[in-house]
């Protein structure tokens, strides 16, 4: 649970590198899905961060359901 302590040190934000960990993908997928606007990012000058709970809702967006 690396990534929680990380937010809560963090201020609530995550790097891109912790924020493709959380999600198990590229980095280089995040920031293409940052790129088409496909998840939520906060800007902070040239930076993306991410916020927990805005993951987690991108998460539950996207989930689908077994036949």
């Amino acid at each position: 649970m690396t990534e929680l302590k990380v937010v809560e040190d963090g201020g609530g934000l995550m790097t891109m590198q912790e924020a493709s960990d959380y999600l198990k993908i590229k980095v280089s997928t995040l920031y293409d899905m940052c790129m088409r606007k496909k998840v939520p990012v906060v800007k902070i000058g040239r930076l993306n961060r991410f916020k927990l709970s805005d993951l987690e809702a991108f998460i539950n967006r996207n989930r689908q359901e077994a036949n």
